[in-house]
């Protein structure tokens, strides 16, 4: 992930989850006919594979003459993705499978488009906060199949990610979350509490030179909420699907934003200062020996030399792990697929522990299923993955967009002192709930 997507994160999330707020709630008042008769068509296929086919793989084979459309970004995705078409040919030699370059997030509304008129994908990637609006549009076909598998194999946060209402829909790839980065040349041994690091910040903090013990984007909610998240302040539910329980105005949600709120010892810096470029410089200088990122920063800090470690959050005083936002990669079957069994073989082969293997090193993104954990063998991808177990995905409710305008202001005031914890949790939940009206 470049430097220029975390800057705008926050933004293009908002928008793209604004706007499916505003084009789901048409949808379900103007269109809701056509959303009908799309899903009868869908449980229709299903019901029929099922029959066909029972709940496994075992027996199941492609229809007769099958031809698939795959769509999967262009890059090391796309390079991927030609090379899994070859090895699922090796099974099943008479499917006929083609690869188009089609970015993740540009799938769905494509797809859209494109389904009804019979020349969009079979399979696509997209990702999981897509997930909600792609069921409401009829757009897919559950997991039937495969759901059981995909539940004993893969990662809590990636079985969340990829299910609707208790529902599994998609074949989980990849998943991406941040961890603790830390410079070993400064610390021998790193921390395994957040205790630890305020002890350590007592002696070697230096505001007047910019050098301090911890660094982050202290004012990004998207950083910020694993701490709430570690009090049990699980948002929008414990499977962020109910806007009701915002989660954060709660006990545990004052508990936790006064924990951030204490941390500002250890980083006592405006939050407006503390973005990505002064944390990455100060860390790449040797002046900050601790940073929260992501995957997306390995690449730089190699590059400048650093002698870098990353392992999990540390523990919370409660004794607890922070819960980090994931995203998580995935692909989907489309409801207009004329081979529903070729496809959910195809797909569900790209999220096999063969696939995923594969993928991982031909795209380094790391893999959610837990048999490959220990076969990471990037130290630092590694770590990020050991957080990963610890991580929820970020909800794909639309509510999620007007989450991205109040939670930061709320960190932003209590970081800054200019508001206590409750009062500005109490607040941003309700604007938040002010929105629903």
């Amino acid at each position: 992930m470049s430097k220029k997507f975390l800057k705008v994160v926050s933004i293009l999330v908002s928008l793209v989850l604004l706007g499916g707020f505003f084009t789901g709630c048409g949808k379900k008042e103007g269109s809701s006919s056509t959303t009908e008769t799309t899903t009868e068509k869908t449980t229709e296929t299903t019901e029929k594979t099922t029959e066909t086919t029972g709940k496994t793989e075992e027996g199941l084979e492609p229809e007769e003459g099958a031809k698939l459309i795959v769509w999967e970004s262009e890059g090391p995705e796309g390079k991927y993705v030609e090379a899994a078409i070859e090895k699922f040919k090796e099974k099943y030699p008479n499917v006929e499978i083609s690869y188009e370059p089609v970015d993740h997030t540009d799938a769905k509304g494509k797809l859209a488009l494109d389904g009804p008129a019979g020349v969009g994908a079979d399979v696509f990637a997209a990702p999981h906060d897509h997930l909600g609006e792609l069921v409401a549009s009829g757009l897919i076909l559950e997991n039937d199949l495969f759901a059981d598998e995909t539940r004993s194999n893969f990662m809590d946060a990636a079985i969340q990610g990829v299910s609707y209402e208790g529902i599994v829909y998609g074949y989980p790839t990849g998943i991406e979350t941040y961890a603790l980065f830390y410079n070993k040349d400064i610390v021998s041994e790193p921390a395994k509490t957040f205790d630890e690091i305020k002890e350590f910040a007592k002696e070697f903090n230096d505001p007047s030179n910019n050098k301090f013990a911890l660094m982050w984007e202290a004012g990004n909610a998207y950083y910020n909420y694993a701490f709430l998240a570690g009090y049990g302040a699980d948002l929008f539910g414990p499977t962020g699907e109910d806007r009701d329980a915002l989660g954060f105005d709660t006990e545990a949600g004052i508990e936790g934003m006064k924990f951030y709120q204490s941390l500002h010892e250890v980083y006592p810096v405006n939050s407006a200062d503390t973005g990505w470029d002064p944390m990455m410089t100060a860390f790449q200088e040797g002046k900050a020996a601790y940073m929260i990122n992501g995957p997306w920063a390995i690449n730089d800090i190699r590059e400048a030399g650093i002698n870098l470690g990353v392992v999990p959050l540390p523990l919370l005083p409660n004794g607890k792990n922070p819960k980090s936002f994931s995203g998580i990669r995935a692909n989907y079957v489309s409801a207009y697929t004329q081979y529903p069994k070729a496809a959910k073989l195809f797909a569900a082969f790209i999220s096999s522990e063969e696939g995923l293997k594969l993928r991982y090193e031909m795209t380094n993104q790391l893999p959610p299923r837990n048999s490959l954990v220990d076969s990471i063998d990037d130290e630092h991808l590694k770590g990020v993955l050991e957080q990963a177990q610890y991580a929820f995905p970020m909800p794909s409710i639309p509510e999620m967009g007007v989450f991205w305008e109040t939670l930061p202001t709320a960190f932003e005031n209590v970081w800054n002192g200019n508001g206590e914890p409750e009062t500005e949790l109490k607040a941003a939940a309700e604007a938040l709930r002010a929105s629903y009206q």
